[in-house]
């Protein structure tokens, strides 16, 4: 390998770990249910709230609703462990499936469980 292909090589790793690094310590604000409206379509929210009606279909998709004091929403994951009752921490894109706005949650940080 010659000088140039090693700095290049060096460049391209330290720019991914720079993108992990941002990507990694990305802050969402709490956003309060009631506030969440369909001109936010396709953005991340980060919620939090109590889990209620858990549905966990075939291939460990899971249907549950989140409730904060302001409101409740609809939330989409591949998370067969989250129990009723749980205070959770979701981020996630906001989306929109017959006419319902939903959350399509990619990361849960689970507060408590029952």
């Amino acid at each position: 390998m010659d000088k140039i292909s090693k700095i290049s090589l060096v460049i391209s790793l330290i720019g991914i770990l720079v993108l992990l690094i941002i990507n990694n310590t990305s802050n969402y604000n709490i956003t309060k249910i009631s506030s969440i409206d369909s001109k936010m379509i396709n953005k991340n929210v980060r919620v939090i709230g109590e889990s209620k009606n858990i549905q966990i279909n075939e291939n460990n998709f899971t249907i549950f609703d989140i409730k904060d004091k302001t409101g409740e929403i609809k939330i989409i994951c591949e998370c067969p462990n989250i129990k009723e009752n749980a205070e959770l921490e979701i981020i996630g894109k906001l989306i929109e499936y017959k006419e319902e706005l939903e959350i399509q949650a990619e990361k849960i940080k689970i507060y408590k469980s029952p």
